[in-house]
Parts: C-alpha cells; structure tokens; sequence
C-alpha cells in the first residue's frame, strides 16, 4: 500500500484507495481510557501500511504465485503485481504474472482463464504438466 503505482505513492485509504477508507481506519488500545483510538499520526500510519503490506511477506517460504492482473487495471496498478513478482523472484518462488490486455480490476472473460490456473495448480501442487 505504499509505493502505489508510483515511488513514494501512499494509498492507505487516500489517492487510487480513497472511497476505501475503512480497511485503513487504524485504531491502537490506550491502556489510560481502555478505548481503542484512531491513529492519525502519519509516521505511525506509515508503519502500520509497511507492516500490512503483502510484498513485505514474500520469503523463500512462500507458496508458488500465479498473479493475472488486467493492464488498464485503474484500482490497482499492475506495479503492483510486478513488485510482488520481483519479489517472489528474488526469492525463488516459482512465480508468474499473466498481464491481460485491456482488462481492468475485473473482465467479463475470465472464465477464460480458469484452464491457466488449473493448470497451474496441476503443475505446483500435483507436480504434473
């Protein structure tokens, strides 16, 4: 969630995300109320966003990953997906980024890609094709 499309691109609830608030509402306990607050310093919001972004997860532990991603995508950018595929691949994770042309978040078609992840299942976890 950080680094959004673009270097330096924040979309914890804000920019590309920002009818999205509530995922990114964050709240810490305050043991002196014994209520949850919301947490608005922007250093603190960083640290949350780096904490629950996907990419920093990626180990040499990590399933293999099949990534099909629309490239005019307009609620998440493909970089997205590139940045996770570099990183499985750093990682050597068996990995693939399938980039569907014209396609945005979601295509009436894809049903069409069912045979791409079947098959990739076959291959990563029957270990066949």
């Amino acid at each position: 969630f950080l680094n959004y499309g673009k270097p330096g691109e924040t979309a914890l609830g804000a920019g590309i995300l920002k009818d999205y608030k509530a995922p990114f509402d964050f709240h810490v306990f305050d043991s002196r109320t014994k209520a949850f607050v919301l947490v608005t310093d922007e250093a603190k919001r960083l640290e949350i966003g780096r904490k629950i972004s996907p990419v920093n997860f990626v180990s040499e532990h990590s399933p293999p990953t099949l990534i099909i991603h629309g490239d005019a995508d307009e609620l998440v950018p493909i970089q997205q997906s590139e940045l996770m595929i570099a990183k499985l691949k750093e990682q050597n994770v068996p990995c693939e980024l399938v980039v569907k042309k014209g396609a945005g978040h979601v295509w009436l078609d894809i049903y069409q890609d069912l045979e791409t992840v079947a098959n990739w299942f076959d291959r990563h976890l029957l270990g066949t094709k």
